[in-house]
């Protein structure tokens, strides 16, 4: 469990992110913790309520989304987030997210304030690096590893060789322009995913998106997401109608981003476990 000492410093560091938003003229805003639908991810399992069904927010995403296409404009939020199934070092089935939303920023224009923020908290002040997906497989032999674990998808050798890789080292290295099969809210331009994810001394932090607001090809990735679920044999969750009715009703061109705190935090107060920086 953390201590008294170190949850003040992370209550004066928790302080200073809402500060960060505050001062760039954001509007904080409070989103549901219980959905009445769930995300489709293939890669994320969820808590689920009974009578009635409901499910635990794996993040703020689908809510906010809908506070954008009523005109909210530049918005954050800073809550906890579920995710059944994880635990580690790094790790927590439930842990606090900053997620917000910029209207008119590009994917670049996104990473840029992620350092910002990233920097003032930590106070490292790294250099921000970018490095393709593509670029991070050159040297990695997928086929062989597939014929090491014939029972692995593309995607899991993918995310096992990711894994494995050290990023970040000395600086702020966000991973962009993924492959199409790995945008899941994000558009595609140049045969890419405009997604990004950053990793700080090894840490993986966030994960951003220049945001989809075509909601026909939103629905059709719902529907993939689906059956790669059942061909996994894990739940199916309901689809978020009102999210699909806010992407009809018209989005904002946006990008946006989720970001672990308790990571970043463990950054700033020198830690190497989340259960040093939150109470578990």
């Amino acid at each position: 469990m953390i201590s008294f000492d170190a949850w003040k410093q992370r209550q004066t560091l928790h302080y200073k992110v809402r500060d960060f938003f505050l001062k760039r003229g954001l509007l904080e805003i409070d989103a549901p913790i219980l959905s009445k639908a769930g995300g489709t991810d293939p890669q994320l399992d969820y808590f689920e309520t009974l009578s009635p069904a409901h499910y635990l927010t794996t993040s703020p995403e689908f809510y906010m989304k809908r506070l954008l296409s009523h005109g909210y404009g530049d918005i954050f939020c800073l809550t906890h987030a579920f995710r059944k199934g994880e635990s580690g070092e790094r790790h927590c089935c439930e842990f606090n997210i900053a997620e917000w939303y910029r209207i008119g920023f590009s994917t670049e224009d996104l990473q840029q304030e992620v350092l910002d923020l990233a920097n003032e908290i930590t106070g490292l002040n790294l250099p921000l690096k970018r490095t393709a997906w593509k670029q991070v497989f050159e040297k990695i032999d997928i086929e062989k590893l597939k014929s090491e674990h014939p029972d692995w998808t593309l995607e899991e050798a993918e995310d096992y060789a990711m894994s494995e890789q050290y990023f970040g080292d000395g600086c702020a290295e966000f991973i962009v322009d993924y492959p199409p099969q790995r945008a899941a809210l994000a558009k595609i331009r140049n045969n890419v995913a405009c997604r990004f994810e950053l990793y700080i001394n090894g840490i993986e932090l966030c994960n951003g998106y220049e945001e989809l607001t075509d909601a026909k090809e939103q629905r059709k990735r719902f529907s993939e997401d689906i059956e790669k679920r059942k061909r996994m044999n894990k739940p199916i969750p309901k689809i978020d109608e009102d999210f699909l009715a806010a992407l009809e009703k018209g989005m904002p061109e946006c990008s946006g981003v989720a970001l672990g705190l308790d990571r970043l935090y463990m950054l700033a107060m020198g830690k190497k476990d989340i259960s040093e920086v939150l109470f578990v």
